[in-house]
């Protein structure tokens, strides 16, 4: 998944095979006009990716919670999948 510089002028006559490429290959495009940056083309799932992350990243307790739970795996704690799916198979999740 790279992302490939096109000017708008470029853009025009390929707009419809490079959406396409966007949401089939995850390929990413970045938009010029006169040599400069102007916009991004990417697929909606990945821009919806993008804006959760970004939802996540900006609530400090779930960051927290994030990097308590990370350390803990690095410790060798947590549970694994079928532990889980046992527990709430049992209603204790």
């Amino acid at each position: 998944m790279a992302t490939e510089t096109i000017s708008l002028t470029e853009l025009r006559p390929r707009v419809s095979d490079l959406v396409d490429r966007a949401h089939q290959q995850f390929d990413r495009f970045l938009i010029t006009r006169s040599g400069r940056a102007e916009a991004v083309l990417l697929s909606s799932e990945e821009f919806d990716g993008l804006l959760e992350t970004l939802d996540i990243l900006s609530d400090q307790d779930l960051v927290r919670q994030l990097v308590e739970a990370d350390r803990e795996l690095s410790a060798g704690g947590g549970h694994s999948l079928e532990e889980v799916r046992e527990a709430a198979r049992r209603g204790e999740a």
